[in-house]
């Protein structure tokens, strides 16, 4: 017997190729094309007589491989005899050793067909080009015939396509090799690997999941098994782009970039018609996303996943803060993440409209109580009604991540890619299996990409310098004290120092009010429910709908009452030392800016920019980002802007283990899966399902807060007509 060792050796003179000789066709070499053709007299007997005459064609190679090994070349290695076994009688279930059990399952042309389109391109790469028989296989050189042979296994038994196993493809396989002889003990390794490369992939390595990590844990952890601490709260943020470019000794000061390249001059409205709607949508996920720790800048309070964690909090003493500890139910209309409270109403709107879907979802699987697995007692799998209510709890939070992905993917990714939200077309993530072993943790890149005050509409950037006029300077001061950290749940004192005076002059609630949750601008809550008006949150709802955003890109679009924030924001780019805005464009694969004209089709920003930075690749990411040309359809961000937040939302789905692997009938019930799979008559959407269901007395006559012609294009002003 030879080792594995020497069997490789000898494998590799099986099948090692000679200095190719080029030809004159194609540029291919004599012997590529003539492996070429074979393959295509494959694809022939594949398409004329489907698994059966691959079968033949491998058993014929076998015994040809098998008879050229002891030595019997006599009448050009048998031919005559091989293919008299080869090909065989195609009627008999007696004579033919082919011949599948039957099934119900696809057969005949259209699985050959099916798994044929599906498998064309894993053989080898090779293009069909001409038509023959086996007797011409069986006349190439037998290094070539053991190349077919591991091209006709790996096509037989490939995973590109469900296998139907009652064809006993396998087993012929098995049959037809079980024919070697000792002498062929190289040949039997070289075509098993794909054999063992199929069994073995059968199995994830390492394993993604483990019985019993079924759901959210509140901060975060434990979303990869393996790295339980990947994307936790309260961890570092990730560096995407390790830069080498050398430092620009004389880089302006942040002031001076805000002033000459970001400062707001006149209000352009967007040329796509984009509504504030889709910039609350966006500030949701911002804030979901990314949270700097005010005593250290490199460290993210909030998660790293698309988890709502602005509504639940980021560990388990601001979760149980914010529920009511029964029947799975959150506090009505309730939230944890106070920064959301000096943001434009609509966005604590939308924080509301998920705080209603959980209580909606809870309350729904109660009352289905499906396979009776929400029953406590003595004799149920639930002993209290803790168990029941955490049980409940951690249900809803995952159907109702579900919803947030299903709105993310739907609606704001749609939008940011200019695709109809009647299109049948997702860029969906998930279609794509991944392996989620190593979970997400947001960079400090990122953390700059989605700063979007640009897009902020007139009438709340009017409403921002008043606020910012009220708190900004207090704001500041704030934010330079270090404070110790608090214990248990998040420290927010910051936001706690400046509610009361944001109360007084754009909520005015009452201590009884407030006693019951956060406040919203413009709105009251019921002192006996804790609630919200539905009149009230469709009102701060269709404010964003109707309000036209800005352009964004070109320079000259950032609010003046925000600078310190973009002050703030650039030195702190600079602190953790971000990459420069070319160096982000490298790592995307996108070409690098080497003129200050290709950044904005303003002069002005262009002359800035040169007497800034000097040189294209000195130009900071910060900078860089904000003043770049946008492109011409959906959201028109910036080029580079775009192109990272799009990889961004895909890595950020596809690297969440609960999404992509929970979100499964067993783990949400058969009802939780329907309700965040969308609605299919809206193509998916759950969003327009959200609207109706948790907004019901939206108005004095009844009418919901969005009619379905809204509904259709909520994302655009009134009026303006989507152009796909």
């Amino acid at each position: 017997m030879l080792s594995h060792f020497h069997v490789a050796q000898r494998r590799s003179n099986v099948v090692s190729k000679p200095t190719p000789v080029p030809s004159k066709s194609n540029g291919l070499t004599g012997k590529d094309q003539q492996e070429s053709k074979a393959f295509g007299w494959l694809q022939t007997i594949h398409e004329e007589s489907g698994e059966p005459g691959l079968l033949r064609a491998l058993h014929a190679l076998v015994l040809s491989v098998h008879e050229h090994k002891d030595g019997d070349k006599k009448n050009g290695n048998n031919i005559k005899s091989i293919m008299k076994r080869a090909l065989g009688t195609q009627n008999s279930a007696t004579t033919d050793p082919f011949v599948p059990t039957p099934s119900n399952e696809p057969d005949g042309f259209e699985w050959t067909v099916g798994a044929l389109i599906k498998n064309l391109e894993t053989i080898l790469g090779l293009t069909p080009t001409n038509t023959k028989a086996i007797k011409e296989l069986l006349g190439l050189p037998i290094s070539h015939q053991v190349v077919l042979i591991k091209g006709i296994i790996e096509r037989l038994l490939s995973t590109n396509a469900p296998v139907n196993d009652r064809h006993n493809t396998f087993e012929a396989v098995m049959k037809i090799l079980g024919t070697m002889g000792p002498k062929q003990e190289e040949l039997m390794f070289f075509i098993s690997q794909p054999l063992n490369e199929t069994f073995y992939n059968d199995i994830a390595r390492p394993p993604i999941n483990f019985v019993g990590n079924n759901y959210r844990t509140a901060d975060g952890s434990y979303n990869s098994i393996w790295f339980p601490n990947a994307g936790m709260a309260g961890t570092k943020y990730a560096r995407t782009v390790t830069s080498t470019q050398k430092i620009h000794d004389k880089l302006p000061a942040p002031e001076v970039v805000f002033e000459k390249l970001l400062k707001r001059r006149e209000f352009v409205p967007h040329p796509g018609g984009i509504n504030m709607l889709l910039l609350y949508l966006g500030i949701l996920i911002t804030h979901d996303l990314f949270y700097t720790d005010p005593n250290d800048p490199t460290v993210n309070v909030t998660t790293s996943y698309a988890d709502l964690s602005t509504l639940y909090g980021f560990n388990r003493t601001d979760q149980e803060s914010v529920r009511e500890m029964r029947q799975g139910l959150l506090k009505p209309d309730q939230w944890f993440d106070k920064r959301l409270v000096i943001q434009p109403a609509g966005v604590a709107a939308l924080l509301v409209l998920f705080s209603r879907n959980h209580n909606y979802i809870a309350q729904q699987l109660l009352e289905r109580n499906e396979n009776d697995q929400f029953s406590y007692g003595p004799d149920k799998d639930l002993k209290t009604a803790e168990e029941q209510d955490e049980r409940l709890f951690q249900t809803a939070r995952l159907i109702n991540n579900g919803c947030y992905a299903n709105i993310i993917l739907h609606e704001y990714v749609r939008t940011i890619l200019g695709i109809s939200p009647d299109s049948y077309f997702l860029l969906n993530p998930f279609a794509t299996p991944s392996n989620p072993v190593y979970g997400n943790s947001v960079s400090i890149e990122f953390n700059i990409i989605y700063r979007w005050h640009m897009a902020i509409g007139q009438e709340d950037e009017a409403w921002l310098n008043k606020v910012m006029e009220l708190l900004g300077s207090r704001l500041k001061t704030i934010r330079d004290q270090k404070t110790e950290p608090k214990e248990g749940g998040t420290d927010q004192g910051i936001f706690d120092q400046l509610l009361p005076e944001f109360n007084k002059e754009f909520v005015k609630a009452t201590p009884e009010e407030l006693a019951k949750g956060l406040p919203m601008a413009g709105a009251h809550r019921d002192i006996k429910t804790g609630a919200f008006s539905d009149f009230d949150l469709t009102r701060a709802l269709r404010n964003g709908y109707t309000q036209i955003a800005s352009e964004l890109g070109y320079g000259f679009k950032t609010p003046a009452s925000l600078a310190h924030v973009e002050v703030m924001g650039i030195k702190q780019a600079r602190m953790l030392k971000t990459c420069t805005f070319n160096d982000l464009r490298r790592h995307l694969n996108l070409m690098a800016l080497t003129s200050f004209k290709d950044f904005s089709d303003d002069e002005e920003i262009q002359q800035n920019l040169e007497e800034l930075y000097g040189h294209p690749d000195n130009v900071e990411l910060y900078a860089g980002v904000m003043v770049e040309r946008p492109k011409v359809t959906g959201l028109r961000l910036p080029y580079t802007m775009e192109r990272a937040i799009v990889s961004d939302a895909v890595n950020l789905l596809r690297n969440d283990r609960l999404l992509t692997q929970e979100l499964t009938p067993s783990n949400l019930t058969n009802w939780g899966y329907e309700y965040q799979s969308g609605d299919p008559n809206r193509y998916g959407r759950i969003l327009p399902t959200m609207l109706t269901n948790l907004l019901k007395h939206a108005n004095a006559n009844n009418q919901p807060a969005f009619s379905d012609e809204e509904v259709a294009n909520l994302f655009n002003v009134p009026g303006f007509q989507h152009k796909g």
